[in-house]
């Protein structure tokens, strides 16, 4: 059976995944509670399989992982999470992210992920296979967005385009739930990240 490794606080589940992994044959390689040790463990032993414990897949969570990847891209990462907002899903995957499971469904989801993730799969919730459609910017979202990442205010894009100021707030709401964040600086943080490609088409559109 292929060795696991785990990154989670000692209190995360640790009765729940140590006992499904036990009932499932699965060896617990290491468990470490610092990302960094995770890291340098996934390195030296090699796992095939890193469970990750987090509260929300949040950016600090993600940079980890895509950290992780750039170290050891032979581990593959499964995310135990308690919670998940619009966009988290997609942003996981992105990352590298291979498998999501519930925090309260690990006794009964974790098996069954673990297995379709080490077949080369990828593994998500069946309620939040929505978040995977794929959301398309139209062309004047992309002009507002590139203006936003020029550090232009809502204002000075209004008066720009010749729009009004609440069109363009209208423009973000919507681009904002496409890309899965909630706030300006999110939004250039993922257009600016080479590795979303959420630039694409945004960075290059003409903006007048």
């Amino acid at each position: 059976m292929a060795p696991v490794g785990v990154c989670a606080p000692a209190e995360y589940g640790e009765s729940e995944i140590r006992a499904v992994l036990t009932r499932t044959g699965y060896p617990l390689e290491f468990w470490h509670e610092d990302p960094d040790e995770a890291i340098a463990a996934c390195g030296e032993s090699k796992p095939e399989l890193l469970l990750l414990g987090i509260r929300r897949p949040g950016a600090s969570a993600l940079k980890w992982v895509r950290a992780l990847h750039d170290a050891a891209a032979w581990t593959k990462v499964i995310l135990i999470c308690e919670r998940s907002g619009d966009g988290d899903l997609r942003k996981a995957l992105d990352a590298g992210v291979k498998g999501f499971v519930a925090l309260s469904e690990v006794d009964s989801a974790l098996p069954p992920v673990i297995e379709v993730v080490l077949a080369g799969q990828i593994s998500v919730p069946g309620s939040q296979g929505k978040e995977l459609r794929k959301q398309i910017l139209t062309p004047r979202e992309k002009q507002i967005l590139g203006l936003v990442v020029m550090g232009m205010t809502n204002a000075e894009i209004a008066s720009k385009l010749f729009l009004a100021e609440s069109t363009i707030k209208s423009h973000l709401s919507s681009a904002f739930a496409k890309l899965g964040v909630s706030s300006r600086s999110e939004a250039a943080s993922v257009i600016l990240d080479p590795q979303s490609g959420a630039g694409l088409g945004i960075l290059t559109i003409p903006t007048g």
